[in-house]
């Protein structure tokens, strides 16, 4: 009788030499080959009766399973491995061959293999299956023959679903597979709804579903406990009398009209999840090799509802990532995201825009590059802030610095993105608010003038009523018309004064209507409407200037007020030219103090109850508004000196 070639691939120096060892009294001989090329070879030149694939150590094992079938049809196939087996070829195989340890897999296997051929050679196989008889069931279990009986669905199966891409596909080849063999009467597939707690029965063909399959089987009730506890210990179980208790199974009834003497339910799951359930139904007690065929097409069916499952969970993450890139691309404001460590990952073109750089130009680089050091601080704050309380976005101002060293005031809404409670990346939308921020600006001057024409009112209206009221006594007094003159004039200025209030409050101009006017005849009008007491004035020297006659007479008006207020009574005042251009308004009094003059123009100081700083608010106002510039110092006799500069073309 001759010898019968088995074909060991292993790239494992090791285990070549167990395999040997082991067939070395059997009447085989071993063929090595240490990878699928080199195998492929042997079985296009040679004979083979039987090959031992080591899963550990050989790549693409499908494939070489394929080629043996092709090569050399009615060979058995035996593939194992050990506990420490993880390469992909030995994962797409779970379902194929159950792990063994080290100690003696190689002792069985060749128990295994020795068996097989003989019984190949006798004639005595019974369709390729290994049954009780044979082989111990330890050993059923950790070798499966490939080449037909169980073996053969396992190896259909796994062909078939290499490329599935749908549940649906999944359960359509487990059912053609096992109700196409006459060992199984039907099959079904169930998928476990976690929020109902329902087992649901797939029924992708109707048309070729004689069993009555809509319906559904609840968990956690004790009604099924079966399937309770295929799902609760994710094991294979079995139960071997379905005629005495039909009850204990799913469509129970229904199976036991037809004659199935056997259920058999397994679990389809990952090591995170249970998808729910592959029950076979037999006529005939279920052997370990056909549990063992289930056990192994339900690990590869878990295997492929886990990868559709990571699959449709990452094209929904791709269809949500292209939405959002769009979203990122069309939106009129500027939009980034930054990783763990403040470096730009994404940008868009707004924000490009917005900076005056490329994107190139920003992606990788640290966002300091467009954010002052403050303003990461805050916004690290604001991420710090998201983080504890769990909320989705706030909101905060800073500025943009572009690649031009312009500032652009922004308004930043920032989310926090988090996976597992770990911090991976920031996103913000950045709004230019420069229009806000100007509009902002210009509602917050409204309001001071405002607030400072309440007290101009109060403040300007309070010496021309003075003086108008002291005539009027006079008048009442003496009974002399002459005081009425004097009164009329004090009630005429407080009419321009209110004119001029309300004109500048409509139009926010202190200089409407310049013309030429001579500085020393408006300087005499100013001091008749103050009341001077003592005080004196001079002009030491006079010409004429392009100005708006009521605002330099308010200008002037305060300036002498202040003084007499300031000065004393009986202080002496003067107005002169500046050799640069201009003019100048200076007192013999006390002077200024020098720590104030840098504030003596704020709205909000006062020197004095009677408020010295919103007269000089005024003169400064009027002195901007024709485009002059003013300052404060000593005077010469040691009083408080104003000059206004301007241009020799303000002269007229």
């Amino acid at each position: 009788m001759s010898r019968s070639r088995v074909l060991c691939v292993s790239s494992d120096r090791s285990t070549r030499a167990s395999v040997t060892r082991s067939l070395a009294d059997a009447r085989v001989t071993v063929v090595i080959a240490q990878c699928s090329a080199e195998a492929v070879d042997r079985l296009e030149r040679q004979s083979i009766d039987a090959v031992v694939v080591d899963a550990r150590t050989v790549a693409s094992v499908p494939e070489l399973v394929d080629t043996v079938e092709a090569e050399s049809p009615g060979a058995p196939t035996f593939v194992h491995w050990g506990d420490e087996a993880s390469d992909d070829s030995v994962a797409v195989l779970s379902e194929v061959v159950a792990r063994t340890d080290e100690t003696n897999s190689a002792d069985r296997l060749a128990a295994t293999i020795t068996r097989r051929i003989e019984a190949d050679s006798s004639g005595t196989r019974d369709d390729g299956e290994v049954t009780d008889s044979d082989v111990p069931p330890a050993e059923v279990h950790d070798v499966v023959d490939l080449s037909s009986g169980p073996g053969a669905i396992v190896n259909a199966v796994r062909r078939r679903l290499v490329d599935a891409t749908s549940p649906i596909v999944v359960e359509r080849v487990l059912r053609e597979e096992f109700t196409a063999s006459t060992r199984f009467v039907f099959a079904w597939v169930g998928e476990y709804d976690r929020g109902e707690r329902e087992i649901i029965p797939w029924v992708t063909d109707p048309e070729r579903m004689a069993w009555p399959m809509r319906r559904t089987f609840g968990i956690g009730t004790g009604e099924h406990p079966l399937l309770e506890r295929v799902l609760q210990t994710r094991e294979l179980r079995t139960h071997q009398y379905v005629i005495d208790d039909p009850d204990a199974v799913p469509f129970g009834d229904h199976a036991s009209d037809r004659g199935v003497r056997a259920v058999t339910v397994a679990p389809l799951a990952s090591s995170d999840d249970r998808y729910g359930v592959f029950v076979v139904y037999t006529r005939k007690p279920v052997s370990d090799a056909e549990r063992t065929a289930i056990r192994a097409v339900a690990e590869t069916a878990s295997h492929v509802l886990e990868t559709i499952a990571i699959r449709g969970t990452l094209e929904q993450r791709g269809r949500a990532l292209e939405r959002y890139e769009r979203l990122v691309e069309t939106a009129g404001d500027g939009m980034y995201v930054l990783d763990e460590q403040g470096h730009f990952m994404t940008v868009n073109d707004a924000l490009t825009e917005m900076t005056g750089y490329s994107r190139e130009g920003l992606l990788g680089e640290h966002v300091s590059i467009v954010i002052g050091q403050d303003d990461i601080e805050a916004g690290r704050e604001t991420i710090r802030s998201l983080l504890r309380s769990g909320a989705s976005t706030d909101t905060l101002e800073l500025s943009l610095e572009t690649k031009a060293g312009d500032r652009i005031p922004c308004e930043a809404q920032i989310a926090a993105l988090v996976d597992d409670g770990s911090f991976l990346a920031s996103v913000a939308v950045v709004r230019d608010i420069t229009e806000r921020k100007r509009s902002e600006r210009k509602l917050r001057e409204q309001n001071e003038r405002l607030d400072a024409f309440a007290q101009i009112v109060s403040h300007d209206l309070r010496n021309p009523l003075g003086v108008a009221q002291g005539y009027l006594e006079l008048l009442e007094e003496t009974g002399s018309i002459e005081y009425a003159d004097s009164v009329h004039a004090g009630l005429d200025r407080m009419e321009t004064i209110i004119e001029d209030v309300l004109a500048i409050a409509r139009d926010g101009e202190w200089a409407a209507d310049p013309e030429p006017v001579a500085l020393e005849s408006v300087a005499g009008d100013a001091w008749e409407h103050v009341s001077t007491d003592g005080a004196t004035l001079s002009v030491a020297e006079t010409t004429t200037i392009e100005a708006d006659r009521s605002r330099l007479l308010r200008l002037l008006e305060n300036l002498f007020r202040n003084a007499v207020e300031h000065g004393g009574p009986d202080a002496t005042l003067r107005v002169g030219l500046l050799e640069s251009g201009g003019f100048y308004v200076e007192d013999d009094g006390t002077g200024l103090p020098e720590e104030m003059r840098d504030q003596l123009f704020d709205p909000s100081v006062s020197l004095s109850a009677e408020g010295f700083g919103i007269g000089l608010w005024v003169v400064k106002e009027v002195a901007t508004g024709h485009g002059w510039t003013v300052a404060a110092s000593e005077g010469e006799r040691g009083g408080a000196r104003f000059e206004f500069g301007f241009d020799s073309d303000d002269r007229a």
